[in-house]
């Protein structure tokens, strides 16, 4: 019988087998869903195809993981570290995403991924949409805004917004047009 330690070693082993079975071993003696991974660095770790179903994932560090197919339905991701992550395929199925730095993350494919998840995470920018397109501003996110102005980009101004996301104007005017319907449908 391996130690948390162990398991957790075994996460980050980079080889996609010894993680899986590391996974499981986790969750089989509830070390996955109570609290056990709380702020762990699980950077790089080959994490395809893992059922982190119900896990509690607060705070982990997934910089550059591979996160593809991943069962992440109901999984607590609240402040997770999901920078250069790969998602693609992933089930974001009732996941809480609130506050999680999405920052360049592919999340191409990804399944259960609604507006209102995204609309809590802490910064998108960079990010490859689930429908295969960079991710334009429209949620106005707290990290986003924030590297806009460390950039010194001109929030008011809608052609330096655009430039700033990596989209045309009419992108990010629709993107925002969009979202001012949904709140007003919403009211």
């Amino acid at each position: 019988m391996s130690s948390k330690i162990e398991l957790l070693n075994k996460i980050i082993s980079l080889e996609n087998k010894p993680t899986l079975q590391a996974v499981e071993e986790l969750r089989v003696r509830g070390w996955l869903g109570d609290g056990s991974l709380l702020g762990s660095a699980l950077c790089h770790a080959q994490l395809q195809n893992a059922n982190l179903m119900e896990a509690d994932l607060r705070s982990v560090d997934f910089h550059q993981a591979n996160l593809d197919f991943a069962d992440l339905r109901k999984a607590r991701l609240n402040n997770a570290r999901l920078t250069r992550a790969s998602l693609q395929r992933a089930n974001f199925d009732h996941a809480d995403l609130t506050y999680a730095d999405m920052y360049k993350t592919n999340l191409q494919g990804a399944s259960n991924l609604t507006t209102e998840q995204l609309s809590t995470v802490y910064q998108l920018f960079g990010t490859i949409m689930p429908d295969g397109t960079v991710y334009d501003g429209r949620f106005n996110l707290p990290g986003d805004l924030a590297r806009a102005r460390w950039a010194k980009v001109n929030e008011a101004d809608v052609e330096s917004m655009a430039r700033f996301y990596g989209v045309s104007v009419e992108e990010y005017q629709s993107a925002h047009h969009q979202k001012e319907l949904a709140v007003s449908a919403e009211h």
